[in-house]
């Protein structure tokens, strides 16, 4: 039992900030429920764990390679894991987190749209220029302030969601009781549902690379282990939680562009007046705690090519340049709507991710003899 609590409090802390990450808005706006699981009643629950089984087993094996050549950045985690190879796959590494991050901020930058528009009644475009505008205001002041910011809006995001998920759901707990009793599917594969789950679960890939940061105190094959379970209950948790929202409003709210809004506004606000406010508080959090940090990402990665940059003047230029490029390909790619952004780009993530990361990382694992190369 002592072994076993040592492991969970060197283990837990990394889960979470993971658990952080994955809980932003379009968890919080019901998008991820919508796209990958309420369709499928309650088969939706299932895929939830599902979905996190197979990239939390590779996180479990990228901490054991952290643990054994003490590899807490990643570039320094790749150059192990790829071997000879690395001088040519780490700058497609680094592709691959910029298109991550572009991925992730068009659904930030669409999502911002329509909040905007809901809370004013401004055009879309004009809430993604303004979300664009504050997330390049936030990076420019420097990675403490992203890091401040990201930690304290994310508690706030996070008990945002657990309130509004346990409100939705008493309001509705006969319905959803009649929900997690049928088990039939009509006219959808879950043979789909289980590919876009594992698709979904996999476009987390970069937290591979990512928790090497901060996974210094894992000593232990029993720590990583407890990292891989402890990732799986709760990211697993928070995308079944999203789903028992759902359900009891199903189907017609699969219609809603955003359905958490549509829940709030059709239902909870007439109850509970006060959760329309608190809705639009931790949403504008779930937005801005997203954006900055993804932006961050990018403008860090990219800064590497150009050395001079990190002269302190010559860096917020070069911030904001490369802020203003980042947003409007965002933007751009916003137009496509968010279904799609969720649906299609997470999916192509995966795909890309599952050679570049996933295989590499089972390779080095199995390797008769794998060899250290720091």
């Amino acid at each position: 039992m002592e072994k076993f609590n040592a492991a969970f409090r060197n283990a837990f802390p990394i889960s979470a900030v993971w658990f952080g990450a994955l809980v932003g808005p379009s968890m919080v706006s019901g998008t991820y429920a919508a796209v990958y699981f309420a369709p499928y009643g309650v088969w939706g629950i299932i895929l939830s764990y599902l979905s996190m089984t197979g990239i939390c087993l590779i996180v479990g094996l990228a901490a054991n390679i952290v643990r054994k050549n003490q590899t807490y950045e990643y570039a320094h985690f790749a150059r192990v894991i790829y071997g000879k190879l690395s001088p040519y796959l780490l700058p497609v590494l680094d592709l691959f987190m910029i298109l991550a991050m572009v991925v992730g901020g068009s659904a930030v930058i669409s999502m911002a749209g329509v909040f905007f528009y809901d809370l004013f009644g401004i055009a879309a475009i004009w809430g993604a220029v303004i979300m664009a505008v504050m997330g390049i205001l936030l990076d420019m002041r420097g990675a403490r302030l992203v890091r401040m910011s990201s930690a304290a809006m994310t508690l706030i995001l996070i008990v945002g969601f657990l309130a509004l998920t346990a409100t939705g759901i008493s309001l509705k707990s006969e319905n959803l009781n009649d929900s997690l009793s049928n088990w039939s599917l009509q006219g959808i594969s879950l043979f789909k549902g289980i590919k876009g789950a594992i698709l979904l679960g996999f476009s987390n890939l970069g937290m591979a690379t990512s928790l090497c940061s901060v996974e210094q105190n894992i000593r232990t094959k029993s720590d990583c282990v407890c990292i891989a379970l402890c990732s799986l209950v709760l990211n697993g948790s928070a995308f079944a939680l999203g789903t028992l929202f759902l359900l009891p409003y199903c189907p017609e709210v699969l219609a809603a562009e955003v359905t958490s809004t549509y829940i709030i506004e059709n239902y909870i606000a007439a109850s509970y007046p006060w959760i329309r406010s608190a809705y639009l508080l931790v949403m504008f959090f779930a937005l801005l705690s997203s954006s900055a940090p993804q932006l961050h990402a990018v403008s860090s990665r990219v800064l590497k090519f150009f050395p001079s940059s990190y002269e302190q003047k010559k860096e917020k230029i070069y911030n904001l340049v490369i802020g203003i490029i980042y947003m409007a390909f965002c933007i751009i790619i916003s137009s496509l709507g968010l279904y799609t952004i969720v649906s299609k780009g997470y999916s192509m993530l995966a795909k890309l991710g599952i050679p570049l990361i996933a295989l590499p990382i089972v390779l080095y694992t199995f390797r008769v003899h794998p060899k250290s190369t720091k």
